[in-house]
């Protein structure tokens, strides 16, 4: 099969510049939150998940040492905009973030909604009006919090913000918020707390698509970003991604990165020259 210029560069750079620039490079210090399934702790103590995992197998495919570490989601970013050699995952990308980082993904593409308990918002959740009466719950610092803020909710007033996962779970068990924002594919996660209450989860407002991306410091190389770039979309093309995600994540989201790398692929081939190998 024909080989673009591209692809012949990136073999050369992954086994050449993985192996050896990155592997004599200063490790990179990884930032992550709490954020199960993908970022967790594990019974030993651990930082894992099945994105930690993921990121794992590309430090290993680049010869890239690094530390990673879990930490509330409003330090690890203010760290990620200050400090040096830094990845901040998984990141929210938005236009008022872009300037900030250098970006490595998807690692994640999936909707985000409103959520509340029937009981308190009853079943015509169309007729409700934002904000009206209504108090909702988000991560400070978030994409997610900002969004909630253009439709009318203010912090201290009708918004709370925290700075720890699960938070805002239990405020609306315990009925102190009617409103909490859950990405596709974790409301299963949220179900095991409600049922002690036996109130039903209900989606309440669509906010929008997120992309969620491993964020570098702006000093990293941008040799360096390319070949994370080019190791994730192998990931997603060999069945490595597949095989971490499958077992908690939806066929719609895994399908949604493996369709990000065909394409892209697709649109290279046919934009870079090809070279026949003749033996």
């Amino acid at each position: 099969m024909p080989l673009t210029l591209r692809n012949v560069f990136l073999v050369i750079s992954l086994n050449l510049l993985g192996c050896n620039a990155l592997q004599s490079a200063e490790p990179l210090r990884l930032l992550t939150e709490y954020n199960p399934p993908a970022e967790i702790i594990d019974e030993q103590g651990n930082v894992n998940g099945v994105t930690v995992k993921l990121i794992r197998i590309l430090q290993q495919r680049l010869n890239q040492p690094a530390s990673i570490e879990l930490m509330p989601w409003s330090r690890a970013l203010n760290i990620a905009k200050e400090a040096k050699n830094v990845g901040l995952f998984e990141t929210v990308y938005t236009e008022k973030r872009a300037a900030l980082f250098k970006w490595v993904g998807p690692l994640r593409i999936n909707s985000i909604s409103l959520y509340g308990v029937e009981t308190r918002l009853g079943n015509d959740v169309t007729q409700l009006v934002f904000p009206g009466k209504l108090i909702a719950c988000s991560y400070r610092d978030s994409a997610t919090s900002e969004e909630i803020m253009q439709l009318g909710f203010v912090e201290g007033k009708n918004l709370v913000l925290t700075t720890r996962s699960g938070d805002c779970l239990e405020m609306l068990v315990l009925g102190r918020v009617d409103l909490i924002a859950i990405t596709e594919g974790s409301v299963s996660k949220f179900l095991p707390r409600l049922a002690s209450t036996s109130e039903n989860l209900i989606k309440v407002h669509t906010l929008s698509e997120r992309r969620r991306y491993l964020a570098f410091s702006k000093d990293i190389p941008d040799e360096t970003v390319a070949l994370w770039q080019a190791a994730l979309e192998q990931s997603y093309l060999d069945g490595t991604m597949r095989k971490l995600y499958q077992p908690v994540y939806g066929e719609d989201i895994i399908r949604r990165l493996e369709q990000f790398a065909e394409q892209k692929h697709r649109i290279e081939r046919t934009a870079t020259p090809s070279i026949n190998w003749h033996y």
